[in-house]
């Protein structure tokens, strides 16, 4: 049983990898030494601290396959770029297997010839992944933030109060992000950045991709928070909210740029000088379908939307354009050449002259001088909204014209859940106002107590090189060992080596007794004594094996020795029908059993 279980654990490790775990500070004094020692597959743990670097960067992943990422998260491992270098660079080729996960990343200085990516450089042939970091502080031409000439994948990352050397100077694009890539930017939150062109982010020669993302408060000449030049850019499910600019508040489209905003959110952003929400100047085929516009404001001409002399046709669908505000004209919008289609839109409550100049009624428009609004039900919260504005809302209701937000406890009615952790056994069906009276958690109108389960948690997957916080399904098919829901890295059993008769592998005792192994805890193979040599083994019945001496006796055979021929096994005994190696009256009987004629 012991040969068995080892040659099989052995072919299934054939050709298997472990990957290193490298701690910084404990195998490497920084960063950079630790990138420097790794090799694809590697992860690069840094304790929490404040890190710096020489040279241009911080911190040059160097082409590596690797993760580098914090132990504790952004808020206490921070890679300093002391006002003297970038931040991190991406250069060598990098792969979405390149991971950058839990750093805040400030006081970084955009180098190169144009003074590019102060935060973070992803040059033109890097596509790598960068999760959960925050950029801020950080100083630059072009990029402040980040500077993306590649593919990167960036997700869940907070890019904030990032600025260029001049914020008026037509030479500072993108405070936050500047993208001459293909880059896929999800659940960011882009704020408080300042430039000349796109201060939130720049789409130039780009189809980039912003998903779910929130732009606000951020500060440019032209575009506060989206500047989009050439190529089409999707911008999907994003808020765009509190941004200022001189031309065009919230977004300013440009020379051909066909970008499509979809389930978008652009509200209450300023323009000091005309375009509250939206400035299209040579724009190309653009595409706004399901968004909201509203409460835009501009001190010259449209407060929602400036449209100038375009070379496509504008589609404009299912929005909802309203209460926005200018001092000039088209409070909704304002046209040149009439290059726009309106499809199945609100307009109301904007002023002045809410459209003003050509377009064209593609049907279905909904277009008064005065919103009708009701209550809005979103939960405990409600407000007084047009139908369209709360459809915008996932989960609302809307009562209808005329209706108050005392209404909403009529017809809101789900699953309250009481307890945390075991919500399912204590839930009960009641409106948001009740549910609230006994500290329940309300799921919302319609909902049933399934609402109430908790979803599957994450654990501890220990693997041989670390520990990773996974889900179980995850884990296994890692080949790590899961310890259950919120267990912790630190319940990891030690790892040892296992010595097995065909080698040894570096595994867990349990696993190691289970393929038939000698455990030795925190061991490594060189503490296993050399397997033993294997000879000749007869098994009678002329069977004749090359087997260790242990195996040998195991399987009652008689052995040779190492180097022992097969020609000296005993020669079989005939008549010894039951292989005892004796010809007696139980050898006759066997024969007797079997009398009669042949099959």
């Amino acid at each position: 049983m012991r040969l068995i279980g080892s040659i099989f654990v052995s072919c299934m490790l054939a050709g298997t990898g472990w990957a290193a775990t490298i701690n910084v500070p404990g195998d490497h004094p920084t960063i950079q030494d630790a990138v420097d020692a790794a090799v694809a597959g590697d992860e690069v743990v840094v304790a929490p601290g404040n890190w710096t670097g020489s040279g241009d960067s911080v911190i040059d992943l160097l082409g590596k396959s690797i993760t580098v990422r914090s132990s504790n998260g952004p808020g206490t491992t921070i890679i300093d770029g002391q006002g003297a270098r970038r931040g991190v660079s991406f250069s060598g080729g990098e792969t979405a297997d390149t991971v950058l996960k839990g750093f805040t990343i400030t006081n970084g200085l955009g180098t190169g010839s144009f003074f590019e990516g102060g935060g973070i450089l992803c040059a033109a042939n890097t596509s790598p992944t960068i999760v959960d970091c925050t950029v801020t502080g950080n100083l630059a031409w072009r990029g402040s933030g980040m500077m993306i000439r590649g593919s990167a994948s960036i997700t869940g990352c907070q890019i904030t109060g990032n600025n260029t050397h001049d914020n008026t100077s037509p030479n500072s694009y993108g405070g936050g992000i500047y993208c001459l890539g293909e880059a896929v930017i999800t659940n960011c939150d882009i704020s408080d950045n300042g430039s000349y062109w796109g201060a939130g982010v720049t789409l130039q020669d780009c189809d980039a991709q912003l998903v779910d993302c929130t732009i606000s408060g951020n500060s440019a000449v032209q575009g506060g928070a989206v500047y989009v030049r050439n190529q089409s850019p999707v911008i999907s499910g994003c808020s765009l909210h509190g941004n200022n600019a001189e031309y065009g508040g919230a977004t300013y489209l440009f020379t051909d740029s066909s970008p499509s905003f979809l389930d978008c959110s652009i509200h209450s952003n300023t323009a000091s000088g005309f375009a509250g929400a939206v400035a299209a100047y040579l724009h190309g085929a653009a595409i706004f379908d399901n968004c909201s516009i509203s409460s835009n404001s501009s001190a010259g001409i449209g407060g929602g939307f400036w449209i100038y002399g375009s070379s496509a046709n504008m589609e404009i669908t299912n929005c909802a354009i309203t209460s926005n505000a200018c001092i000039g004209t088209g409070g909704a919008f304002y046209s040149d050449l009439g290059l726009i289609t309106m499809t199945g839109t609100l307009v109301c409550d904007n002023t002045l002259d809410q459209l003003d100049g050509p377009w064209t009624d593609g049907g279905g428009n909904d277009i008064t001088e005065f919103c009708v609004v009701g209550a809005c039900c979103d939960g405990l919260d409600c407000s007084l909204l047009t139908q369209v504005e709360c459809d915008a809302i996932a989960g609302s209701t809307w009562l209808g014209d005329g209706s108050i937000c005392d209404d909403c406890l009529s017809i809101q009615e789900g699953a309250c859940c009481l307890v945390e952790g075991l919500r399912a056994g204590a839930c009960v069906i009641a409106d948001p106002v009740s549910c609230e009276d006994l500290d329940g958690d309300w799921q919302g109108a319609d909902t049933d107590c399934t609402a109430c389960i908790p979803p599957p948690q994450s654990g501890a997957c220990c693997l041989i090189g670390g520990c990773i916080q996974l889900w179980q399904d995850e884990c296994l098919a890692i080949g790590g060992n899961w310890l259950g829901d919120n267990t912790g890295c630190d319940t990891c059993p030690e790892p040892g080596a296992c010595c097995l008769s065909t080698g040894c592998l570096q595994s867990w005792e349990q696993d190691c007794i289970a393929a038939g192994g000698d455990w030795y805890v925190g061991g490594v193979c060189d503490d296993c004594p050399p397997p033993p040599e294997p000879g000749t083994c007869c098994l009678g019945c002329e069977l004749c094996l090359v087997m260790s001496i242990d195996d040998c006796d195991g399987a009652g055979g008689q052995w040779l020795g190492v180097g022992g021929d097969c020609a000296d096994c005993p020669p079989p005994c005939i008549g010894d029908t039951n292989g005892d190696e004796v010809v007696d009256i139980l050898d006759l009987m066997n024969v007797i059993g079997y009398w009669g004629p042949c099959p």
